[in-house]
């Protein structure tokens, strides 16, 4: 495929998966028996107030230069939380369009980092299409976190967060 055109052709795929993924959620939000509230069971932990608080998501990029003016460069969100009184883990739950993961990421630390973008293309055209994979993070994907104290109690879960939104000045620097 001509070298000139394939990154057209991306950025046209990557748009046509943002369009799906917006009517999908239009689908569901529409769907009255759609819920994202979770099962109640006998075996839930007591759940106390205050939720986790304090939320600051930020995003950073790392910028590694290959041969023939190329770069891999890959940008990262990370949330980081205020300390809980008491808590001895935090636990984060992944949210997405079509609801609320079960399985749930159990973490002593009070930051989450994952990688929300990455590509390898051409030193002269930056950071190809990131504005456009963050965008399809922000729409699809999130997290939200809850301390986790002694004998089955659990706080209320924060707020959710989108991945690759943030809540702080952007950080664009190169590690």
């Amino acid at each position: 495929m001509n070298r000139k055109i394939l990154p057209l052709v991306q950025l046209q795929c990557l748009r046509l998966v943002l369009l799906f993924t917006l009517i999908f959620g239009l689908i569901l939000s529409i769907d009255s028996g759609y819920s994202l509230a979770a099962d109640i069971t006998s075996n839930q932990p007591q759940v106390v107030q205050p939720p986790v608080n304090g939320l600051v998501s930020t995003l950073s990029d790392e910028i590694k230069e290959l041969p023939s003016e190329l770069i891999r460069w890959s940008t990262y969100w990370q949330l980081c939380w205020e300390p809980y009184p008491e808590a001895k883990e935090y636990e984060l739950q992944t949210v997405l369009v079509e609801g609320k993961s079960p399985k749930l990421k159990r973490q002593s630390d009070r930051c989450f980092r994952i990688q929300a973008a990455s590509n390898e293309n051409q030193k002269s055209q930056g950071l190809l299409n990131r504005e456009l994979i963050l965008l399809m993070h922000k729409i699809q994907l999130g997290y939200r976190v809850r301390a986790v104290l002694d004998k089955n109690c659990v706080s209320e879960w924060s707020p959710v967060m989108a991945v690759g939104a943030t809540t702080a000045s952007e950080s664009n620097g190169t590690k």
